[in-house]
């Protein structure tokens, strides 16, 4: 969380920083901070939503797995019950 925290703030910063420099008149300059934090927080959001749909697939699978795994050890025990009380 602190990795995602700190490339957002060195993003935001570069970005902003390049801008403040280029010559250009504070409305433009306003303009162009407003667009590209636009479509930064867009991206932003683009990418965190990513990671989300890819973390939910990740603990659905992993789900999925481990109610496989517990019927086949269900399956397997009672197997062996039956052949302990045959």
């Amino acid at each position: 969380m602190r990795l995602l925290s700190g490339i957002i703030a060195g993003a935001l910063a570069g970005i902003a920083a390049g801008i403040l420099m280029a010559p250009e008149k504070g409305d433009a300059t306003r303009k162009r901070l407003n667009k590209e934090g636009t479509r930064f927080r867009t991206d932003v959001e683009k990418s965190v939503n990513e990671g989300i749909y890819n973390l939910l697939d990740s603990v659905s699978q992993a789900i999925d797995d481990y109610s496989k795994r517990s019927q086949k050890s269900l399956k397997q025990a009672k197997k062996k019950k039956k052949f302990i009380n045959f």
